[in-house]
Parts: C-alpha cells; sequence; structure tokens
C-alpha cells in the first residue's frame, strides 16, 4: 500500500518548555519596556512642572517690573500737571503785561532727561524776532532713501546697508 507519512512525535514536556522560554523572555522584556516607559513619563511630567513654574516666577518678574513702570509713569504725569496749571494759570497775567516775552517752563525735575526716557524733542530754533529767509531757513535733513541715491550716484559700494550716520559722513568726504 501506500507509504505512511509519519509525524515527528515530540513529548509533551518538551512542547511546554519550548513555549514557556519565550514567554518569559518576553515578559521581562515587556516588563523592562513598561517600567522605562513609566520613568519617562515621569521625568517628562517632572520637566513640565519645572517648566511652568519657571514661566509663572518670570510672569511675576514681568508683571512687577510692569507696575514699576506704570507707577513711574503715573509719577511723571503727576509732577508735569501742576507745571502745566502754574503755565495756564500765568496766562492771562502775561496778556495783560503787553511787554511780557512767553517764558518755557522749566523741566521737570523728577524726571529723567528727555533723552534717556526715549523721547525726541524739537530742536531750539532761531528767535521769532529774527527773519527766516532762505539761507536762515531751518532745512529737513534728506531721508534714508535720498542718501541712498546721492551714495548710488557717487558710486559707493555697499551704500545699501549703511546707516544714515554713515552715508552723510561718506557722502561728505
Amino acid at each position: 500500500m501506500a507509504d505512511k507519512k509519519t509525524k515527528k512525535s515530540t513529548s509533551k514536556a518538551t512542547k511546554k518548555s519550548n513555549e514557556k522560554t519565550p514567554s518569559k523572555a518576553a515578559k521581562n522584556i515587556e516588563k523592562k519596556l513598561e517600567k522605562a516607559a513609566r520613568e519617562a513619563i515621569a521625568a517628562a511630567e517632572t520637566a513640565v512642572k519645572k517648566a511652568r513654574k519657571a514661566a509663572s516666577e518670570r510672569s511675576k518678574e514681568l508683571r512687577k517690573q510692569a507696575e514699576k513702570v506704570g507707577r513711574d509713569l503715573e509719577n511723571v504725569v503727576k509732577d508735569a500737571a501742576p507745571e502745566a496749571k502754574k503755565a495756564a494759570a500765568e496766562k492771562p497775567v502775561a496778556a495783560k503785561k503787553q511787554g511780557a516775552k512767553k517764558v518755557a517752563a522749566p523741566p521737570i525735575a523728577s524726571a529723567p532727561p528727555a533723552t534717556k526716557r526715549g523721547l525726541d524733542l524739537p530742536k531750539a530754533s532761531a528767535p521769532a524776532s529774527a527773519p527766516k529767509t532762505a539761507a536762515t531757513a531751518p532745512t529737513k535733513p534728506p531721508t534714508l532713501v535720498e542718501l541712498r541715491a546721492q551714495a548710488k550716484a557717487k558710486g559707493i559700494v555697499g551704500y545699501s546697508r549703511m546707516s544714515r550716520a554713515i552715508l552723510v559722513e561718506r557722502l561728505k568726504g
């Protein structure tokens, strides 16, 4: 008759030992991975807490600085208000005197100079009694675009990256 195919017979104990060994190793690896994941999550949570705390402290500092600037500004406004009232009160008295000249109010004593506050004040001009002619009339300084156009016409290399001060210096020389 036909040949029978034979199966390799393995004992039940061998099958169980073969199954348990990979599953134990897999379980150990799985446990190690879970432990590492928990540690990574804990470290990430700690880092987030530290970052939030640092941001909170920084925002507190910024709020304090903003409050201080606000108080300083209020003080400057308060100091300027009485002087403005005095100047307004003196106008009617000065109007009664026909020969009286307008006197500029003194600068605020408690406030820092205008340059430190970042204010651009108008420059002192000639007295009002002097006649304004074309020679003495103040001219506007050229704009940066005009200065660059002049530099281009003169053939100055790198004029497009130069500041206004450097352009003025190079165009004079």
